[in-house]
């Protein structure tokens, strides 16, 4: 399998769990790994992240060069699209973003030994209201070669209660 249909599945199932199936219960659990495998990426995934907000506190730009892949975008809930240079200008910036909030939920799933996705909720600084705002997002991740780095990512707002 490439590694391009192996993001184009993860990606469909992502996005169908994403928009399809009820997330708050399963999320706030623990995943339960199934593999020596899965832990694996699932802890370089993790450390994939950290590496990101680091790179963005440090405001190390050829850090995040490195950890996207060159032909990323970032869907946002505008449905504006972000490329590479857009989104790490952006994180460069500091607005808040997905990449850099902390998690409220977060599962790692392993699509074979080239594609994973992480489907999260994080809250982040609405910047049209300068209120914390509840976004699910889903990211991509491929590797390349013996990295991981970010294909795609997508966040959608949490409505509120009302």
């Amino acid at each position: 399998m490439s590694i391009r249909s192996a993001v184009v599945g993860a990606l469909l199932f992502g996005l169908a769990l994403f928009g399809l199936a009820p997330m708050g219960s399963a999320l706030a659990q623990t995943p339960q790994l199934t593999s020596s495998a899965d832990a694996a990426v699932h802890a370089d995934i993790l450390k994939l992240r950290e590496t990101i907000r680091a790179a963005v506190a440090a405001k190390d730009q050829a850090a995040l060069e490195r950890a996207y892949a060159d032909n990323f975008s970032h869907l946002r809930d505008s449905g504006r699209m972000d490329l590479k240079g857009d989104r790490i200008a952006l994180l460069l910036s500091g607005a808040s973003a997905i990449e850099t909030a902390p998690e409220d939920e977060l599962v790692v799933q392993n699509y074979g030994p080239g594609a994973a996705a992480a489907i999260g909720v994080s809250r982040v600084v609405d910047g049209g209201a300068d209120r914390l705002a509840r976004f699910r997002w889903l990211t991509v991740y491929v590797r390349d070669g013996a990295e991981w780095r970010v294909a795609l990512s997508q966040a959608s707002r949490i409505p509120g209660r009302r």
